[in-house]
């Protein structure tokens, strides 16, 4: 092949094409071979299990390991030391990764959320200090939408350090309330009353356990503590509900909610 183009452009011309053409015809069929290929790939990831929100970072890592291999294949038909490319390779890389150490703490982070699946987008949870509704699982940040509807961006490697509490795993929340009564109050009476509000509440699934009882004695007053269940989204329609009735049905029964007083007595002299 080589003799064919010097006969034909000459020896310049002829072995410039000779040494140079095989490698533009495998640039041509190496971009081919790699859009097939993609293609593949990316209807292997959308059928598989993987979270929508990794697709993305799955093809694009795919396609520059792929396009790393063409350039490592041309180099090596150029007669360049692909050991040395190699090397000098990982040494950039390696100081680039010092560089943005905590951008790839927080992607390494954001590859841990999307695969353990700890929580999902429209999950309300507790994470980094903040809480809110999960609106987008990022690579670097996942944004929260908090109930007074502001967008909070937590980095991913801050949520993956700490304790995720996530309140949207099950169907059913316990909602919990604890007031205060004087020890003067009756017990039988306190029970009465709090069980009252309970019936009165809409919302509340009474098919399951409900609790009222004494659960601490305090120095200044009687700590009585309702337990009652609701389904997730229902939470704050009981929780909020209940809170006021109590306070309501106290004062109708006066039933006294101890508080902090200050005697201050004046003496004449």
């Amino acid at each position: 092949m080589d003799l064919f183009w010097r006969e034909l452009l000459g020896d310049k011309w002829g072995g410039l094409v000779a040494k140079y053409l095989p490698i533009i015809c495998l640039v041509i069929v190496a971009f081919i071979m790699i859009k097939v290929i993609m293609k593949f790939v990316e209807k292997l990831i959308k059928k598989s299990k993987m979270p929508k929100s990794a697709h993305v970072f799955a093809c694009t890592a795919i396609k520059a390991i792929l396009y790393f291999l063409v350039l490592l294949i041309i180099c090596g038909q150029l007669g360049i030391d692909v050991t040395s490319l190699v090397a000098a390779f990982s040494i950039v890389g390696v100081a680039f990764s010092l560089s943005i150490q905590g951008s790839l703490s927080n992607v390494m982070s954001g590859i841990t959320l999307l695969f353990t699946k700890q929580f999902g987008v429209d999950d309300y949870i507790e994470a980094g200090g903040v809480s809110g509704t999960v609106v987008e699982i990022g690579i670097s940040h996942c944004r929260l939408r908090t109930p007074d509807n502001k967008d909070i961006y937590v980095p991913n490697s801050t949520i993956v350090s700490e304790k995720i509490i996530n309140y949207s795993t099950e169907k059913k929340r316990r909602v919990d309330i604890t007031i205060g009564a004087s020890y003067a109050a009756n017990i039988d009476e306190v029970k009465k009353v709090l069980q009252d509000v309970v019936e009165s509440t809409p919302k509340i699934i009474m098919d399951d356990p409900i609790f009222i009882g004494i659960t601490a004695y305090k120095d200044s007053c009687v700590d009585y503590t309702v337990r009652v269940w609701a389904k997730n989204g229902d939470y704050w329609d009981v929780y909020l509900p209940m809170l006021e009735k109590i306070k309501r049905a106290f004062d109708e029964n006066k039933i006294e909610i101890p508080y902090n007083k200050l005697d201050v007595n004046v003496m004449k002299g």
